[in-house]
């Protein structure tokens, strides 16, 4: 099942919401992911803070 994670971009200050199955790692409250699109080095990855705790990623993680 697809779960959806709040972050707050922090150039444009906008909320955005991040599919989990995007998320290719967590540490703390922080996530990075990935998107599909390629530069000539490889996939572009991006990090963002979220307001939920670990746990609560892990747990919507583990849904997938």
């Amino acid at each position: 099942m697809n779960s959806f994670i709040e972050v707050t971009d922090e150039k444009s200050k906008e909320k955005i919401l991040i599919n989990t199955l995007l998320i290719v790692d967590v540490r703390g409250n922080c996530i990075t992911t990935t998107s599909g699109a390629t530069t000539k080095l490889g996939f572009t990855n991006h990090k963002y803070k979220t307001l939920e705790t670990y746990e609560e990623i892990m747990k919507k993680l583990g849904m997938r």
